[in-house]
């Protein structure tokens, strides 16, 4: 597994990896190249739109200007409506990141991705990422710990999986039902930068496919064997699972290194 690339072809959340792997360079446990790269993956050079003093530029430079300004690395953020955890409210940044649903906040500044897709949904496809930078003050961080969200998302997990099977959603989209249910076993290690706490590792793969689980449950438009209610049935079951996933990738993408104290 390479490069932020999940088994299902589902890519890892790029705000994500500029979280994990700028923190890395920035604490000597990966260089320069290997975080731009894995920040990039498979798109096109990343560029980053809104530093001071520049007009648009590699996504290295970004990395630069973090470590001249010093202080605490980047943490992820995933506000939804409702649930703006992590943003500076009532800013500019805070308004492109709820509007996108990923970000990262570093000393002073927020990054939003604006990613964009180029050629045929069937055939090559490029990418390209454009960061916008905002000048941004950190609120206080999410105290959720990688334990908290382990748990929670364990127990939406089971809730979710019996769910499902009172609602008989196998006789109508096995392909969720069976889905769902083999989430529950821990999905193999992702490659984070050296020293990420292993357990937020564990959690984060969990966390990733259970995403792509919600990606196609979100994708399907009921057919003529599934009443609205039913449909509306499964909607509510599986809402309390996003947000538990949402909250994991967060605890998982923000945890402390594992070596460092």
């Amino acid at each position: 597994m390479s490069g932020g690339e999940l088994g299902t072809g589902q890519r890892l959340l790029r705000s994500g990896l500029l979280a994990v792997w700028a923190n890395a360079w920035l604490e000597g446990r990966a260089s320069y190249d290997e975080a731009v790269a894995r920040v990039t993956g498979g798109d096109e050079p990343h560029r980053v739109a809104g530093l001071p003093g520049t007009e648009e530029v590699p996504l290295g430079w970004a990395l630069t200007e973090l470590r001249t300004r010093g202080g605490p690395g980047l943490r992820l953020v995933l506000p939804v409506a409702g649930d703006p955890r992590g943003l500076p409210l009532g800013t500019d940044f805070a308004a492109a990141a709820l509007e996108t649903g990923e970000a990262v906040l570093g000393p002073g500044l927020g990054l939003v991705p604006m990613v964009t897709l180029h050629g045929s949904q069937h055939g090559s496809q490029a990418v390209t990422v454009r960061w916008q930078v905002y000048e941004a003050f950190e609120p206080r961080p999410d105290p959720l710990s990688v334990a908290d969200a382990e748990h929670d998302l364990t127990a939406t997990l089971r809730d979710v999986a019996r769910g499902l099977a009172e609602l008989d959603v196998a006789s109508w989209r096995p392909e969720i039902a069976e889905a769902v249910a083999s989430m529950r076993q821990t999905g193999p290690r992702l490659e984070l930068p050296g020293g990420h706490d292993p357990r937020a590792t564990r959690l984060l793969a969990q966390a990733e496919r259970l995403a792509v689980v919600l990606t196609l449950a979100d994708s399907d438009a009921p057919g003529g064997s599934v009443t609205s209610q039913e449909a509306r049935t499964r909607a509510d079951l599986l809402r309390p699972l996003a947000t538990a996933v949402r909250r994991a990738r967060l605890a998982a993408y923000n945890a402390e290194p594992a070596n460092r104290y």
